[in-house]
């Protein structure tokens, strides 16, 4: 029994398309989608509070901080997945020719 099995093997076993070059790069384009939006909001909290403690106030900073982040988190996957959008439309139009 072989402990490692072949991506193409089981994906399309399962009704999938085989992975290729272009299918790899939009996951891994939506995969630093994610970090970002992770690393947005980590950030604006993790700052927040450092400014609360800084200053010896309520968690104002904090929740200050968090909403910031989740407001550039919004702002920058929309604009990051519509360019996925675009690139991947682009790309099925070019297969189509």
């Amino acid at each position: 029994m072989a402990l490692f099995f072949d991506c193409d093997i089981l994906h399309n076993r399962y009704g999938g398309l085989p992975m290729n070059s272009s299918r790899t790069a939009i996951v891994l384009r939506l995969l630093g989608v994610g970090w970002y939006v992770a690393i947005c909001i980590s950030a604006g909290a993790i700052g927040g509070f450092w400014l609360d403690s800084w200053l010896e106030s309520s968690p104002v900073f904090t929740l200050v901080g968090t909403l910031l982040g989740v407001a550039l988190a919004i702002i920058g996957m929309y604009r990051m997945l519509m360019a996925v959008l675009a690139s991947s439309a682009d790309r099925t139009d070019e297969e189509s020719r």
